[in-house]
């Protein structure tokens, strides 16, 4: 029998109901907890329907179909941990949806509790209920983990244009994972089609095999949406071609305020068609295209693209190779950007120069200037040279919360740059300066920086050179200002026992901290 015609007769079914019913009620005995048949009976039956959902759903992945005996290996491997669940509760029966109880209020419905699931028109009825429910008024739903086929998307449908009234957050990530191309798209053409008969606000569309013929199956969930606020494709292989046509079918931007695009292969092509759809959003404030193949000359279309907005509150483009070329067109818009509470650049090949160019942006115009919250620099090349220009920037930003220079190499001279720059900043909750080359002197700046920092939660200085000397000093410091849970693993620290650190910081724990530390440990050296 092939895998995609995998099932079970209505006979072989009730003779397997009938045989977990016998384990379960054998097993509950001699447990000393006998259940009473009628409760077997019904949660054997709940068991079968549920094992049988997820043998169907294992029977189909995305790449093909499996060999019908994994199939049934899947079935029996269900079974078996139901029954036990059965037997250790005394007998609960599970839902035969597997989507516990699916809503964190009334006015929400939430599916993506009780795993993956392949569903089926009776399940999806099943699940759908309270949005099925006459006069219902659901407000949110989310649909993640479980599978829609045709059938089951009627449903879906049926249940969405009941609550169109009302529905303002649809979460549709991850809703045809399995399913065979055709019936996928045909799945989000009925979902989507219902969809655009709600006035949404928020519509997540990731975590779907979209790609264009997907972008364009699911378009009349989004296209006539006159108040869409934030729209979500993440992982979704928004091509060039995919992003085209999201520039095409999303004529009404003017509400849009969230735009997020993650690990697609967008290219600087795709990044174009991007920036031309950001140019119709005066009212962008959080924008993320991450993990997307964008070398510069994209970088330069995105923000360009985004100086159409004036109120922006973050921007992520971390993980692409925009480099320092794209920093002169990024710096006007930086400047222009009062609002902005996060920069999120790790790993954009920046360099000393771009990072340089980067920060006097974030400091132009005074008071003016962003109050950034967040800023993320990890794996840019930074060196001891812009490790000043850092400083300089972060030294005037007394917001700052976080902040991420993992994996550069700042070396000691860079971090007590750093260090100084973060003495007055009393709002710091997370620094993490892991990988950047730093013996027992830098880590130990960076730890007497921390102090009079009340809601510090993280200090990260792993995979670094310091001596156990200097390891167990960083413990003393971080004792010292209250806060020793805050250090992070030290675990892939690779000691140096020639590591003598380097001249005195300038940096002194204050009576706030308790302790005199520069007076105790010496005054030469930081130890």
């Amino acid at each position: 029998m092939a895998a995609e015609d995998w099932s079970l007769s209505d006979a072989q079914r009730q003779e397997t109901v009938s045989r977990v019913a016998n384990n379960v009620s054998a097993m509950a005995f001699f447990r000393g907890s006998p259940i009473a048949d009628e409760a077997v009976q019904a949660a054997a039956a709940a068991i079968e329907k549920k094992a049988y959902t997820v043998a169907r759903v294992e029977a189909r992945t995305t790449t093909g179909t499996r060999p019908h005996h994994e199939t049934l290996k899947a079935y029996v491997r269900k079974l078996s941990a139901l029954a036990l669940k059965v037997v250790v509760s005394g007998g609960e029966a599970p839902s035969a949806s597997g989507g516990g109880d699916g809503a964190a209020a009334a006015d929400q419905l939430d599916l993506s509790s009780g795993g993956r699931e392949f569903l089926t028109r009776e399940s999806a009825e099943e699940l759908l209920a309270p949005m099925l429910a006459p006069g219902s008024k659901i407000t949110s739903i989310r649909f993640s983990t479980k599978s829609f086929g045709v059938e089951a998307a009627e449903v879906a449908a049926r249940a969405i244009e009941n609550v169109a009234a009302s529905l303002l957050v649809a979460d549709m990530s991850d809703i045809i994972a399995g399913r065979p191309e055709a019936e996928a798209l045909s799945a989000l053409r009925i979902i989507s089609a219902a969809l655009g008969k709600a006035r949404l606000r928020d519509l997540n569309l990731s975590d779907n095999a979209l790609g264009e013929k997907g972008v364009r199956a699911c378009a009349a969930a989004f296209s006539e949406q006159e108040a869409l606020e934030s729209i979500a494709f993440q992982n979704v292989g928004l091509s060039v071609h995919g992003c085209e046509a999201l520039d095409e079918l999303m004529p009404n931007t003017a509400s849009l305020r969230r735009l997020h695009l993650y690990n697609n292969m967008s290219g600087d092509e795709g990044a174009s068609a991007i920036g031309r759809l950001l140019s119709r959003c005066p009212a962008m404030e959080d924008f993320k295209m991450v993990s997307s193949r964008v070398a510069a000359q994209g970088g330069v279309a995105l923000v360009q693209g985004l100086a159409a907005a004036s109120g922006l509150r973050r921007l992520d483009l971390h993980d692409n190779a925009i480099t320092a070329e794209f920093v002169p067109h990024l710096a006007p818009v930086l400047s222009s950007q009062p609002q902005l509470t996060a920069l999120i650049l790790s790993d954009t090949s920046l360099g000393d120069e771009g990072v340089a160019a980067v920060c006097a942006a974030l400091t132009a115009g005074g008071d003016a200037a962003p109050q950034l919250q967040e800023l993320e620099l990890a794996l840019n090349e930074i060196t001891p040279e812009g490790a000043t220009a850092v400083a300089a920037c972060v030294a005037v930003k007394p917001a700052l919360r976080r902040l991420n220079l993992r994996e550069n190499e700042l070396e000691d001279e860079g971090a007590v740059s750093i260090a100084k720059a973060l003495v007055g900043l009393r709002l710091l909750e997370s620094l993490d300066a892991s990988s950047n080359q730093l013996k027992r002197g830098g880590a130990a700046a960076l730890a007497k920086a921390c102090a009079r920092k009340p809601g510090l939660a993280l200090l990260a200085l792993d995979d670094n050179e310091i001596s156990e000397a200097g390891v167990e000093a960083l413990q003393d410091i971080m004792r010292r200002i209250g806060k020793p849970e805050a250090l992070g693993s030290l675990e892939d620290n690779m000691p140096d026992e020639e590591d003598e650190g380097v001249e005195d910081d300038g940096i002194d724990l204050d009576d706030a901290a308790g302790d005199d530390l520069a007076a105790a440990m010496g005054n030469a050296r930081i130890e």
